[in-house]
């Protein structure tokens, strides 16, 4: 009789000691298995991405042009540049534009030799001074470039043509961008045959790439420059819910 009580005595202590164990493991953290199963339940979504595209006139242009001068004396090369930059200056502002539109971005003195000798002695100096000019309307731009040039510039590096405040256009892109994405969205879920849910991650990427127009140097006339067209470009990765 007393062996049969200790017997049901352990059997009552090995189911509390099993059931202890269980309410640990249950309790435990899944494993990372589990954790990235547990996851990809809870994030089921699907992955799209939009483009919206708008293109619009520039009203902006962005000239850089400058002089270089080559002199066996630095002082002189300097002093060249300095005289024929005063007056390339001087006929932009003629032209209506305000100082403020006009900065320097590049001035260099360099030191040539001739390399074909031995002892590579000094052949001159090359003194260079570019300035950035920002030209509105950008039908003036064919006038300024061959005023410049006429003035002393024999270095037009880059002109490029933009849109001063591309907000509405930004706004226009975006809403195609996104409504691109959501019809993608809209037949892949009609498609995976499930229901498509609201939008739990947006990454929005913009781009509004200035037009440009190959450059000249030593340029004597210019012709013509047109404007084109510039293109606004958003583009948008969306998650959306799996429901």
């Amino acid at each position: 009789m007393r062996q049969r009580w200790l017997t049901g005595i352990g059997v009552l202590v090995s189911l509390a000691v099993l059931g202890l164990v269980l309410n640990v493991f249950s309790s435990l953290p899944p494993t990372d298995g589990a954790a990235a199963q547990e996851t990809a339940m809870r994030e089921r979504v699907i992955s799209v991405s939009g483009e919206g595209r708008v293109t619009l006139p520039p009203d902006r242009a962005t000239l850089t042009l400058g002089v270089e001068v080559f002199d066996a004396d630095a002082a002189a090369a300097q002093q060249a540049v300095a005289n024929r930059m005063t007056a390339v200056l001087t006929v932009l502002r003629q032209a209506g534009i305000p100082d403020n539109s006009v900065k320097t971005v590049l001035y260099t003195i360099s030191v040539e030799r001739d390399w074909q000798q031995p002892a590579a002695p000094v052949t001159g100096y090359r003194v260079t001074q570019l300035v950035e000019v920002q030209v509105q309307p950008v039908d003036q731009v064919g006038q300024v470039l061959t005023q410049a040039v006429q003035a002393g510039a024999n270095v037009v590096q880059q002109v490029s043509f933009s849109v001063s405040n591309p907000a509405a256009a930004l706004r226009q892109a975006r809403e195609l961008a996104v409504r691109d994405a959501h019809d993608k969205a809209a037949q892949l879920a009609q498609l995976a045959g499930v229901g498509l849910g609201e939008p739990v991650r947006i990454v929005e990427s913009v781009s509004a790439p200035p037009v440009p127009v190959p450059a000249a140097r030593d340029t004597v006339e210019v012709a013509p420059v047109p404007a084109g067209e510039t293109t606004v470009v958003v583009s948008v990765s969306i998650d959306y819910a799996i429901r």
